[in-house]
């Protein structure tokens, strides 16, 4: 029997107490990469190349200046401790200093999101709200033919959302981050030849016709777990690090401007943010929803993670039918 081989690069898992190491190994072992464990900043440091995925305590990520600045496949900042989350201004830090994976949320969310940050980043495959939502789970998805259509697919989509039995607190919510991330789509991600986004003035009642690199998508799903609301579209435009510079530093407006710097209201309604990007061909946002807790009982800060696909990602993609 021909096993399969274990997919390349190693991941260094960096945090000094002996238990969070253990359960970290365990997480990220199921990737059948190799795994090495250090305590401190130092040894990551020498530990890191440029095939590593590196996770690290988030003590050790803000106390070790010019860690970001090693080459690394992938860096991802964990709650130091693993069992509480972390604090917002160290999500806050985390971003501002340029990490473009920042996970803000304790056991068993941790398990769940660093397990799917990491097989998409080994396996080079970022598309699809499905990485994040359990097999079985309806995908339901609005294709938008005009601009006008925004309002309209915001409110079926909350009225599907409470139909299916959750509450309207998560409607509600739902429906601002819908609204905002369809507005990037249609407003904020087309360029012209100078690439300059020629749309983002546009009036927000006009018509328009959504053809080719305008067409905008929405899937929605959930499995009692998360709720998952992705958006498209064929630009590929957008900077997820303007994006997250402009989350740490709470500047951005409710609308969509340049870079999406209106993000910042879905990123506060949601509990993971995520920016799935091959560039000039497509932008996708995902926005998770933890419908397992009351929001006292998750931490104050959404998870951000950024991922710049290879151009095989699209190809699967759409040979997948998922675009």
């Amino acid at each position: 029997m021909e096993l399969p081989s274990p997919p390349p690069g190693k991941l260094v898992v960096a945090h000094p107490e002996r238990k969070a190491q253990r359960a970290l190994r365990r997480l990220v072992g199921a990737t059948s990469c190799p795994v090495e464990i250090v305590t401190n900043g130092a040894a990551l440091l020498a530990a890191v190349d440029s095939d590593t995925i590196a996770v690290v305590d988030s003590t050790i990520a803000q106390a070790t200046p010019g860690l970001r600045d090693k080459p690394a496949r992938a860096w991802i900042a964990v709650p130091g401790e693993g069992h509480v989350p972390a604090d917002g201004a160290t999500v806050d830090a985390l971003l501002a200093a340029g990490w473009s994976h920042v996970v803000a949320h304790a056991m068993p969310i941790l398990a769940e999101e660093l397990l799917a940050t990491v097989q998409k980043l080994l396996r080079n495959e970022v598309f699809g709200l499905e990485k994040y939502i359990a097999w079985g789970a309806e995908i339901r998805s609005y294709t938008l033919a005009d601009a006008r259509e925004r309002d309209d697919a915001v409110t079926t989509l909350a009225s599907d959302v409470v139909g299916v039995g959750l509450p309207d607190r998560i409607g509600s919510l739902v429906s601002v981050i819908a609204d905002e991330l369809i507005a990037n789509a249609l407003y904020t991600a087309p360029v012209d030849e100078h690439k300059q986004r020629y749309r983002a003035n546009e009036p927000r009642e006009h018509g328009r016709a959504l053809r080719g690199r305008d067409v905008v998508t929405v899937r929605w799903a959930t499995d009692a777990r998360y709720l998952a609301l992705e958006v498209r579209d064929r630009w590929g435009t957008l900077d997820p690090h303007a994006v997250a510079a402009s989350l740490a530093t709470g500047k951005a407006s409710t609308s969509s401007t340049e870079n999406g710097m209106g993000l910042a209201l879905a990123y506060a309604c949601c509990n993971q943010f995520v920016i799935d990007l091959e560039p000039d061909v497509m932008t996708e946002m995902i926005a998770l929803l933890d419908v397992r807790y009351k929001p006292t009982e998750l931490g104050r800060s959404a998870s951000f993670h950024t991922f710049v696909a290879a151009p095989p990602a699209m190809a699967a993609a759409v040979a997948a039918g998922e675009s």
